[in-house]
């Protein structure tokens, strides 16, 4: 799972970069050539959907999601455990919850087929995968987190 987490991270990052090069297209083509690009703007709003979605479960592997550790680094081991458990627990809920509102909302848009208004005429359905799939690696990778936190007292 770790590498199917780092695969999606690394995808992310390479979105990163295709969104500064289409971002930078754009205001070229737009104050230089006088040539707005007219779907840029939509393909970059649903790339930063996918991009922050696939690269979530990365960030929480590596521990660099915000953190407020102001009162938590003054925690002992056993309450810093609790801490550390209780964050993995609320990380694989709200995973849950983002996952299965989106799940239904595909289900809703495939159900009678409706497309997008803006210049990508695309199923609505279609930009909301990426949601479902980093909601899922968010709560694996959470789920992993909470094992390894727990594997010590077993």
């Amino acid at each position: 799972m770790t590498g199917l987490v780092r695969l999606c991270g690394a995808l992310s990052t390479l979105l990163i970069l295709y969104v500064f090069c289409q971002i930078v297209v754009a205001v070229v083509r737009r104050y230089l050539l006088d040539a707005p690009l007219q779907w840029n703007d939509e393909m970059i709003g649903y790339l930063l959907v996918a991009l922050v979605m696939l690269g979530a479960a990365e960030a929480l592997r590596r521990g660099d999601h915000i953190a407020i550790d102001l009162a938590t680094s003054r925690l002992g081991p056993r309450m810093a455990r609790a801490k550390a458990v209780l964050a993995h627990l609320a990380v694989m809920a709200f995973a849950f919850i983002v996952g299965h509102s989106i799940w239904d909302s595909i289900a809703f848009a495939r159900s009678f087929g409706s497309y997008s208004v803006g210049y990508i005429e695309i199923e609505t359905w279609i930009p909301q995968v990426p949601v479902v799939l980093g909601a899922g690696l968010l709560f694996l990778a959470a789920a992993l987190g909470l094992y390894r936190t727990l594997r010590p007292l077993s």
